[in-house]
Protein backbone atom coordinates (compact mmCIF):
# COMPACT_ATOMS: atom_id res chain seq x y z
CA UNK A 1 0.00 0.00 0.00
CA UNK A 2 1.15 3.52 -0.71
CA UNK A 3 2.05 5.79 2.00
CA UNK A 4 -0.61 8.41 3.73
CA UNK A 5 -0.03 12.03 1.49
CA UNK A 6 1.87 13.93 3.89
CA UNK A 7 0.31 17.87 4.17
CA UNK A 8 2.39 20.50 5.26
CA UNK A 9 1.01 23.83 6.93
CA UNK A 10 3.18 26.82 6.88
CA UNK A 11 2.24 29.90 8.59
CA UNK A 12 4.38 32.70 10.62
CA UNK A 13 5.03 37.33 9.15
CA UNK A 14 7.39 38.21 8.88
CA UNK A 15 11.23 36.17 9.78
CA UNK A 16 8.65 33.75 11.28
CA UNK A 17 7.11 33.16 8.17
CA UNK A 18 10.80 32.74 6.14
CA UNK A 19 11.83 30.83 9.12
CA UNK A 20 9.48 28.06 8.18
CA UNK A 21 12.46 27.21 5.41
CA UNK A 22 13.92 25.08 8.07
CA UNK A 23 10.54 22.62 8.43
CA UNK A 24 10.95 21.81 4.74
CA UNK A 25 14.73 21.24 4.95
CA UNK A 26 14.24 18.86 7.91
CA UNK A 27 11.42 16.82 6.43
CA UNK A 28 13.34 16.23 2.74
CA UNK A 29 16.53 15.11 4.76
CA UNK A 30 14.67 12.46 6.78
CA UNK A 31 12.98 11.70 3.70
CA UNK A 32 9.01 13.10 3.71
CA UNK A 33 8.70 15.69 1.57
CA UNK A 34 5.36 17.45 1.50
CA UNK A 35 3.05 15.90 -0.52
CA UNK A 36 0.76 18.73 -0.47
CA UNK A 37 1.42 22.32 0.69
CA UNK A 38 -0.28 25.20 2.11
CA UNK A 39 1.50 28.83 3.19
CA UNK A 40 0.16 31.42 5.35
CA UNK A 41 1.67 35.76 5.14
CA UNK A 42 5.22 35.00 4.60
CA UNK A 43 5.66 31.47 4.93
CA UNK A 44 3.49 31.64 1.57
CA UNK A 45 6.70 32.86 0.09
CA UNK A 46 8.58 29.86 0.86
CA UNK A 47 5.75 27.18 -0.02
CA UNK A 48 5.52 29.06 -3.47
CA UNK A 49 9.17 29.00 -4.05
CA UNK A 50 9.31 25.09 -3.02
CA UNK A 51 6.31 24.35 -5.07
CA UNK A 52 7.64 26.32 -7.57
CA UNK A 53 11.14 24.92 -8.31
CA UNK A 54 13.32 21.84 -6.93
CA UNK A 55 16.90 23.77 -5.87
CA UNK A 56 14.06 25.89 -3.86
CA UNK A 57 16.50 25.90 -0.60
CA UNK A 58 19.32 27.77 -3.11
CA UNK A 59 17.14 30.30 -4.46
CA UNK A 60 16.19 31.47 -1.72
CA UNK A 61 19.66 31.71 -0.14
CA UNK A 62 20.27 33.87 -3.17
CA UNK A 63 17.70 36.67 -2.25
CA UNK A 64 19.46 39.39 -1.61
CA UNK A 65 19.55 40.42 1.71
CA UNK A 66 21.21 43.67 2.44
CA UNK A 67 18.45 46.37 1.85
CA UNK A 68 16.11 44.76 4.59
CA UNK A 69 16.66 46.15 8.37
CA UNK A 70 18.33 44.68 11.28
CA UNK A 71 16.46 46.27 14.23
CA UNK A 72 18.95 47.59 17.46
CA UNK A 73 18.34 45.22 20.28
CA UNK A 74 15.29 45.55 22.68
CA UNK A 75 17.52 45.55 25.56
CA UNK A 76 17.12 48.25 28.48
CA UNK A 77 13.68 49.89 26.21
CA UNK A 78 10.13 50.13 27.22
CA UNK A 79 7.27 48.92 25.38
CA UNK A 80 6.73 52.34 23.37
CA UNK A 81 10.60 52.25 22.32
CA UNK A 82 9.95 49.09 20.76
CA UNK A 83 7.12 50.12 19.16
CA UNK A 84 8.90 52.92 17.53
CA UNK A 85 11.67 50.67 16.62
CA UNK A 86 9.24 48.31 14.66
CA UNK A 87 7.82 51.30 13.31
CA UNK A 88 11.22 52.19 11.99
CA UNK A 89 12.02 48.91 10.64
CA UNK A 90 8.42 49.24 8.33
CA UNK A 91 9.30 52.29 7.15
CA UNK A 92 12.74 51.12 5.73
CA UNK A 93 10.91 47.89 4.94
CA UNK A 94 8.60 49.72 2.49
CA UNK A 95 10.46 50.78 -0.21
CA UNK A 96 12.28 47.75 -0.47
CA UNK A 97 11.31 43.83 -0.63
CA UNK A 98 8.14 44.27 1.39
CA UNK A 99 6.64 47.00 -1.38
CA UNK A 100 4.57 44.42 -2.86
CA UNK A 101 1.27 46.39 -2.97
CA UNK A 102 2.22 49.21 -5.82
CA UNK A 103 0.20 49.11 -8.73
CA UNK A 104 1.79 47.40 -11.57
CA UNK A 105 3.17 45.14 -9.42
CA UNK A 106 6.69 47.35 -9.12
CA UNK A 107 9.61 47.06 -6.34
CA UNK A 108 12.19 44.79 -5.42
CA UNK A 109 9.49 42.45 -3.59
CA UNK A 110 7.99 42.03 -6.99
CA UNK A 111 11.70 41.41 -8.34
CA UNK A 112 12.28 38.66 -6.38
CA UNK A 113 9.09 36.96 -6.12
CA UNK A 114 9.78 37.06 -10.34
CA UNK A 115 12.94 35.84 -9.84
CA UNK A 116 12.16 33.15 -7.03
CA UNK A 117 8.80 32.00 -8.53
CA UNK A 118 9.20 32.88 -12.64
CA UNK A 119 7.03 34.96 -14.38
CA UNK A 120 3.44 33.63 -15.37
CA UNK A 121 4.44 30.65 -13.68
CA UNK A 122 1.02 29.39 -12.36
CA UNK A 123 -0.47 26.81 -9.78
CA UNK A 124 -1.26 23.84 -12.27
CA UNK A 125 2.73 23.54 -12.98
CA UNK A 126 3.60 23.64 -9.55
CA UNK A 127 5.37 20.28 -8.14
CA UNK A 128 2.68 19.57 -5.52
CA UNK A 129 -0.48 20.49 -4.76
CA UNK A 130 -0.36 23.89 -3.25
CA UNK A 131 -2.46 26.57 -2.22
CA UNK A 132 -1.47 30.04 -0.61
CA UNK A 133 -3.80 32.08 2.03
CA UNK A 134 -4.73 35.73 1.79
CA UNK A 135 -7.62 37.57 4.04
CA UNK A 136 -10.24 39.02 1.76
CA UNK A 137 -10.67 42.75 3.00
CA UNK A 138 -14.34 43.35 1.52
CA UNK A 139 -15.71 40.11 2.61
CA UNK A 140 -13.94 40.03 6.14
CA UNK A 141 -12.68 36.53 5.15
CA UNK A 142 -10.04 33.87 4.24
CA UNK A 143 -8.93 33.68 0.65
CA UNK A 144 -7.85 30.52 -0.54
CA UNK A 145 -5.44 31.01 -3.29
CA UNK A 146 -4.98 28.25 -5.90
CA UNK A 147 -5.63 28.77 -9.29
CA UNK A 148 -3.91 31.73 -11.90
CA UNK A 149 -0.66 33.16 -11.15
CA UNK A 150 1.34 32.51 -8.49
CA UNK A 151 3.39 35.05 -7.83
CA UNK A 152 0.58 37.44 -7.83
CA UNK A 153 -1.26 34.64 -4.92
CA UNK A 154 2.41 34.98 -3.28
CA UNK A 155 2.38 38.76 -2.98
CA UNK A 156 -1.27 39.24 -1.94
CA UNK A 157 -0.70 36.42 0.98
CA UNK A 158 2.28 38.25 2.31
CA UNK A 159 1.20 41.95 1.77
CA UNK A 160 1.07 42.84 5.38
CA UNK A 161 -0.99 45.78 6.35
CA UNK A 162 0.84 49.15 7.30
CA UNK A 163 3.84 48.15 5.00
CA UNK A 164 2.66 47.53 2.37
CA UNK A 165 -1.05 48.05 0.22
CA UNK A 166 -3.82 45.36 -0.17
CA UNK A 167 -3.22 43.26 -3.24
CA UNK A 168 -6.37 43.63 -5.98
CA UNK A 169 -6.76 40.08 -7.31
CA UNK A 170 -9.56 39.04 -9.16
CA UNK A 171 -11.54 42.08 -8.22
CA UNK A 172 -10.92 41.25 -4.62
CA UNK A 173 -8.48 43.28 -2.25
CA UNK A 174 -6.29 40.79 -0.59
CA UNK A 175 -3.64 40.79 2.78
CA UNK A 176 -1.83 38.98 4.92
CA UNK A 177 -3.67 35.36 5.22
CA UNK A 178 -2.59 35.50 9.04
CA UNK A 179 -5.24 37.65 10.20
CA UNK A 180 -8.52 35.31 8.98
CA UNK A 181 -6.62 31.58 9.24
CA UNK A 182 -2.80 31.36 10.36
CA UNK A 183 -2.68 27.66 10.39
CA UNK A 184 -5.40 26.37 7.98
CA UNK A 185 -5.22 22.50 8.22
CA UNK A 186 -8.53 22.02 6.00
CA UNK A 187 -7.43 23.34 3.39
CA UNK A 188 -4.45 20.67 3.22
CA UNK A 189 -7.00 17.81 3.78
CA UNK A 190 -9.12 19.41 1.10
CA UNK A 191 -6.13 19.15 -1.30
CA UNK A 192 -5.77 15.75 -0.48
CA UNK A 193 -3.74 15.20 2.65
CA UNK A 194 -4.20 11.97 4.51
CA UNK A 195 -1.78 13.62 7.82
CA UNK A 196 -1.07 16.82 8.30
CA UNK A 197 1.99 18.62 9.84
CA UNK A 198 1.33 22.76 10.49
CA UNK A 199 3.79 24.52 11.56
CA UNK A 200 3.25 27.99 13.66
CA UNK A 201 6.54 29.56 15.62
CA UNK A 202 6.68 31.46 18.48
CA UNK A 203 7.22 34.84 18.42
CA UNK A 204 9.05 37.36 21.67
CA UNK A 205 7.33 36.02 25.07
CA UNK A 206 4.86 33.69 23.60
CA UNK A 207 7.21 30.48 24.19
CA UNK A 208 7.02 30.82 28.34
CA UNK A 209 3.65 32.57 28.38
CA UNK A 210 4.15 36.08 29.69
CA UNK A 211 4.67 35.07 33.37
CA UNK A 212 3.40 37.36 36.09
CA UNK A 213 6.63 38.87 36.64
CA UNK A 214 6.75 40.05 32.94
CA UNK A 215 3.54 42.00 33.34
CA UNK A 216 3.36 45.10 30.49
CA UNK A 217 3.88 48.36 31.56
CA UNK A 218 2.12 51.44 29.98
CA UNK A 219 -0.78 51.53 27.36
CA UNK A 220 1.05 50.72 24.86
CA UNK A 221 2.39 47.90 25.85
CA UNK A 222 -0.56 46.38 26.99
CA UNK A 223 -2.55 46.68 23.93
CA UNK A 224 0.14 44.78 21.83
CA UNK A 225 0.00 42.14 24.69
CA UNK A 226 -3.47 41.53 23.86
CA UNK A 227 -3.35 41.62 20.69
CA UNK A 228 -0.32 39.15 21.13
CA UNK A 229 -2.75 36.62 23.20
CA UNK A 230 -5.77 36.80 20.98
CA UNK A 231 -3.74 35.56 17.94
CA UNK A 232 -2.23 32.91 20.25
CA UNK A 233 -5.43 31.82 21.17
CA UNK A 234 -6.50 31.24 17.29
CA UNK A 235 -3.28 29.69 16.58
CA UNK A 236 -3.52 27.59 19.05
CA UNK A 237 -7.20 26.60 18.09
CA UNK A 238 -6.03 26.08 14.67
CA UNK A 239 -3.33 23.81 15.59
CA UNK A 240 -5.42 21.25 17.55
CA UNK A 241 -6.91 20.17 14.03
CA UNK A 242 -3.16 18.77 12.69
CA UNK A 243 -1.77 15.51 13.48
CA UNK A 244 1.56 17.08 14.34
CA UNK A 245 1.86 20.69 15.78
CA UNK A 246 4.51 22.18 15.37
CA UNK A 247 5.32 25.57 17.70
CA UNK A 248 9.12 26.10 17.17
CA UNK A 249 10.40 28.84 19.66
CA UNK A 250 12.52 31.08 17.67
CA UNK A 251 13.37 33.10 20.63
CA UNK A 252 13.55 36.57 22.15
CA UNK A 253 16.32 37.63 20.08
CA UNK A 254 14.03 37.00 16.74
CA UNK A 255 11.71 39.92 16.35
CA UNK A 256 8.84 40.29 13.50
CA UNK A 257 10.92 42.52 10.66
CA UNK A 258 14.67 41.31 11.69
CA UNK A 259 16.20 40.00 9.54
CA UNK A 260 19.60 39.45 10.95
CA UNK A 261 18.04 36.93 13.43
CA UNK A 262 16.76 35.20 10.23
CA UNK A 263 19.53 32.21 9.80
CA UNK A 264 19.08 31.46 13.81
CA UNK A 265 15.58 31.27 13.20
CA UNK A 266 15.56 28.95 10.34
CA UNK A 267 17.73 26.68 12.27
CA UNK A 268 15.37 26.37 15.12
CA UNK A 269 12.48 25.67 13.32
CA UNK A 270 14.78 23.22 11.24
CA UNK A 271 15.22 21.52 14.81
CA UNK A 272 12.22 21.65 16.21
CA UNK A 273 10.93 19.40 13.20
CA UNK A 274 13.42 16.58 13.74
CA UNK A 275 12.33 16.36 17.17
CA UNK A 276 8.77 15.57 15.34
CA UNK A 277 9.82 12.95 12.64
CA UNK A 278 9.59 10.04 14.69
CA UNK A 279 5.67 10.84 14.74
CA UNK A 280 4.92 11.42 11.75
CA UNK A 281 7.02 8.48 10.65
CA UNK A 282 4.63 6.58 13.00
CA UNK A 283 1.59 7.99 11.58
CA UNK A 284 2.52 7.28 8.18
CA UNK A 285 3.55 3.98 9.21
CA UNK A 286 -0.41 3.24 10.95
CA UNK A 287 -1.83 4.74 7.99
CA UNK A 288 -0.31 3.05 5.49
Amino acid sequence: MTAPRLGVVLGGTGVRGFAQAGVLHALERAGHPPDVLVGVSSAAVVAATYGARSDWSEALLRVDRSRLPTLPSPTGEDALARLRGALRGARQLAPSVWSWGRRGVEGLGSEVLDELLGRGLRFRSTRVPLALVATELGQARRAVLDDGDLAAAALAASALPGITKPVSLGGRQLVDGAFSDPAPVDIARDLGADIVLAAVPFGPGEANGWPLESDPEGPVAGMLRGLAIGQRAFVRERLAEADVALRADLGDDVRLLDFAGLDAAVRRAHDDTLDAIDEVERLRRVGA
